[in-house]
């Protein structure tokens, strides 16, 4: 008892380093996101201008709507359902009815989520590497994942040296298309636009979590009951976030095959899942759906059809040396045992052969869980290396830097919105629109 409570002492002051490091500095970055200025409501960062328009339209139908009219019509298109996971814009829309202005009703939620998704993604870490400082070394990986962007930013400051280019990094080293980097830091590129994924990814941590430490006991003294009411929350991941869904039901099936033993368990998960995912399905989206989603594409945006590049080169650039480092340090700690890192590699191999989506980039929101997974064996192996001599944890500091270089440019480009924010709706746009919304039913079409 005494080792315990020593353990759940360090973990414990594993997430205050962690609540205090990357919590402080991502709520931060949500302060910048989404402002007023004098000219009107301003994002901070082109993905917030780009996506948060149309999340705008999808909140408003719960700020505004009567709730019998929520779900009746989508508000972009004519005559057609509202086929969109929208649990994350009704939280917001909910806010703004209850007199929220819409930046506390889309950034304070954002703030929640993200914190959230720190302390459910650390959870899970610590579950597998049975350490706190290796499940903070797992998540700085994640987060500041990036490729090899720093190396065009180190060409950038020899043709400029100076504390400008460093205070300001002139582009972002984790979107270079014209060198084919597309793969986008995680949090800038994902997380910030994409508000459903936001929310949906910590939810499905703590799912995978639950199934982990259940699979882990053989499932004893785990009641039907719970196993059913599991099954059915799950299916909700659906109007939250589909991608999430996806990658979910893909764990599901490896952890499935790898515990054939609690089939019984499963099989009853499986249907408790299943009953109401179809009936979501049908309410939601039956019928508006006319095509499928999947497509065979080998490479992913090294595809002919894409980039049409060396598929070997399209990832060094893409994700550098973390790709190799990480399936090197699976093999050297061992980890191709475990399930959930099996799961990973799973997720990694068929991003990389089909289309999950009719956009080709959209795949990397089913990589990004491949990327969470194999964090987990990379943390272990540089703990592995810096228990070794002084040259050993010189390359050990080196590999965390330059797995970590890019993301933690584009990151620290994020906090510069005086050189980055764009207008979404001027002072007289919104003065319009509330005009407009005196004079007329929010059900109108106009």
């Amino acid at each position: 008892q005494q080792f315990m409570r020593k353990d759940y002492l360090r973990y414990a002051l594993g997430l205050l380093a962690l609540l205090l490091s990357w919590g402080l500095y991502l709520s931060y970055l949500w302060s910048k996101m989404l402002f007023w200025t004098r000219d009107g409501l301003t994002s901070g960062w082109i993905g917030i201008w780009a996506d948060w328009s149309v999340h705008f339209s999808y909140a408003g139908v719960f700020a505004y709507r009567p709730i019998t009219d929520w779900f009746t019509v989508h508000p972009l298109y004519y005559a057609r359902k509202f086929t969109y996971p929208f649990v994350a814009d009704m939280i917001s829309g909910i806010l703004i009815r209850l007199g929220a202005d819409q930046v506390t009703a889309f950034i304070i939620p954002s703030i929640i989520t993200t914190l959230f998704l720190l302390i459910a993604l650390y959870i899970l870490y610590i579950f597998i590497l049975k350490s706190g400082w290796q499940a903070l070394t797992a998540l700085t990986l994640f987060f500041a994942g990036g490729g090899m962007g720093f190396y065009w930013f180190v060409q950038d400051f020899l043709k400029e040296p100076s504390w400008k280019t460093i205070i300001f990094p002139p582009k972002e080293y984790t979107h270079i298309s014209e060198n084919y980097i597309e793969w986008i830091n995680v949090f800038s590129g994902q997380l910030v636009p994409q508000r459903a994924l936001l929310l949906g990814m910590p939810i499905m941590l703590v799912m995978l979590t639950i199934l982990l430490r259940w699979m882990q006991r053989h499932f004893r003294d785990v009641s039907n009951v719970r196993l059913v009411l599991l099954g059915v929350f799950s299916s909700f991941m659906l109007v939250i976030h589909i991608h999430s869904y996806i990658v979910f039901t893909i764990f599901c099936m490896v952890f499935f095959a790898r515990a054939l033993r609690n089939w019984k368990q499963w099989i009853l998960f499986a249907i408790s899942a299943a009953v109401p995912s179809i009936l979501i399905y049908q309410w939601f989206y039956g019928g508006e759906i006319t095509s499928s989603f999947f497509k065979w594409y080998p490479g992913w945006l090294a595809n002919a059809r894409s980039k049409n590049i060396n598929y070997v080169y399209f990832w060094w650039i893409n994700w550098g040396v973390f790709l190799p480092f990480s399936l090197w340090a699976i093999w050297r700690t061992k980890y191709y045992k475990h399930t959930f890192i099996i799961g990973g590699l799973v997720i990694f191999l068929l991003g990389n052969l089909l289309l999950f989506q009719p956009y080709d980039w959209d795949n990397s929101k089913v990589l990004s869980w491949s990327y969470l997974v194999l964090s987990i064996p990379a943390a272990a192996y540089l703990a592995k290396l810096w228990k070794k001599n002084i040259a050993i944890k010189i390359m050990a500091a080196l590999l965390f830097i330059s797995m970590t270089a890019s993301g933690f440019l584009d990151l620290w480009r994020l906090t510069q919105t005086g050189k980055l924010s764009n207008i979404m709706w001027s002072n007289a746009d919104i003065a319009l629109a509330e005009e407009f919304r005196g004079i007329s039913k929010a059900t109108d079409r106009v």
